[in-house]
């Protein structure tokens, strides 16, 4: 038989992340581009995987010099690390970095502007690969910080709320609780209940 009990986290964090990007510009009357949510879900799916290895500099401030003398590939790319460090330390971390020698004005500033660095460098060098995604991040940046801090204070209260509908859904197996679980990305033990 079965453990109901088993709850395991879906394996594609990407549609999970694109959805909650599209909830958070939605309640946040935002309008990015659809390449820029897409980029942003891409993003925080990423930097959810553990076996993500670490870059070898720590600071922000070592990731500019870095890229400021490197060939147009890897400049583009540190810029873009750069940025999409300096967002999601913004949207998921902010109080880590509030209070400290450098501080969120510090990161939105270098966030901006590595995008805005990594913009040049790709439609310099690589026929506008991007389009505007990268304009887009550059000159939107607070919005991308808002959609992320929402995303993640949502996050936060999600854990009752998930664990009360698997309770119910343990006890009952309505379809419609399971459709919300999975939702969230939760997927459930099949073999016990009509799937959703």
């Amino acid at each position: 038989m079965e453990d109901k009990s088993a709850i395991s986290k879906t394996s594609n964090l990407f549609d999970y992340f694109k959805d909650q990007v599209e909830i958070a510009q939605m309640r946040l009357a935002l309008d990015l581009a659809p390449d820029t949510s897409l980029y942003l879900a891409n993003l925080l799916q990423d930097r959810a995987r553990c076996d993500r290895p670490a870059p070898p500099e720590q600071t922000l401030a070592e990731l500019h010099a870095r890229a400021s003398s490197a060939p147009p590939g890897p400049r583009a790319q540190t810029y873009r690390e750069l940025g999409d460090r300096s967002l999601y330390a913004l949207g998921y971390f902010r109080e880590s970095i509030s209070g400290k020698t450098v501080g969120p004005n510090y990161y939105f500033d270098m966030g901006s502007s590595a995008y805005h660095r990594a913009d040049q460098v790709f439609k310099h060098w690589f026929a506008n690969a991007f389009g505007p995604v990268f304009t887009e991040l550059a000159h939107q940046f607070k919005d991308c910080v808002d959609v992320l801090e929402h995303i993640r204070s949502d996050q936060e209260a999600q854990p009752d709320l998930i664990s009360r509908w698997y309770d119910e859904w343990l006890c009952t197996g309505d379809p419609k609780t399971a459709i919300r679980l999975r939702r969230r990305g939760v997927l459930l033990p099949t073999g016990h209940w009509p799937e959703a």
